[in-house]
């Protein structure tokens, strides 16, 4: 990709392909040496819904808000430790299901901060399946500018002049979403077995 597709900084734009492993427990992302890039000051989402990406020299990169207390509303992205509206570099947007998306799909919008209408995304992320492997795309367009697969942390290739810093951002929202989604799942199977063993009994209570 000849154009440089800066987010956050035009630094982070290289011109050739950065891979990045993320370890999703610490939320830490690594280059191809094993130096650390980022890492999250906090790993889970504190009272206030706030955390905050630094990157290996301590300075802060952008803070994240989930005011809504769910991936599935928005996650607001904002610079350095900035709680200033004014600040906003973009947001993030779980959509809903729908018979246009498969259920094995979970589809994220991104808007950058002067796309108030929201009429279409600036980039999407596509999260594939079990593994959740996803890819990200600029626009609505099939031009793809990042892909990750999940094989017990997230390996990570971000294509050329492509601002890395801003995929892995995106990417620790990923792991969020992954992580909800777990929870989500097993709270029904254990709701599932709840209700099993509660019938089990009332049948039992009969004889």
């Amino acid at each position: 990709m000849a154009e440089k597709i800066s987010v956050i900084n035009p630094s982070y734009c290289v011109p050739h392909s950065v891979s990045i492993q993320i370890n999703t427990e610490k939320g830490i992302a690594y280059g191809e040496k094993d130096n650390r890039l980022f890492y999250i000051g906090d790993t889970s989402f504190s009272l206030r819904d706030r955390r905050v990406l630094y990157d290996d020299t301590q300075k802060p990169i952008v803070t994240f808000y989930n005011k809504i207390m769910t991936l599935r509303e928005q996650c607001k992205v904002l610079k350095g430790e900035s709680n200033d509206s004014s600040d906003l570099l973009f947001w993030v947007k779980e959509i809903k299901k729908s018979s246009t998306i498969p259920s094995e799909i979970t589809k994220l919008n991104v808007f950058l901060a002067g796309n108030k209408e929201e009429k279409k995304s600036d980039f999407r992320v596509i999260i594939y399946g079990s593994k959740h492997s996803c890819t990200v795309y600029a626009g609505e367009s099939p031009t793809i500018i990042a892909k990750m697969e999940n094989n017990g942390g997230f390996n990570v290739l971000v294509y050329p002049n492509v601002d890395y810093a801003f995929i892995v951002a995106l990417l620790m929202i990923v792991k969020d979403v992954y992580y909800s989604n777990e929870s989500k799942d097993s709270g029904k199977s254990n709701s599932a077995a709840i209700k099993m063993i509660s019938t089990s009994l009332s049948l039992d209570s009969d004889d």
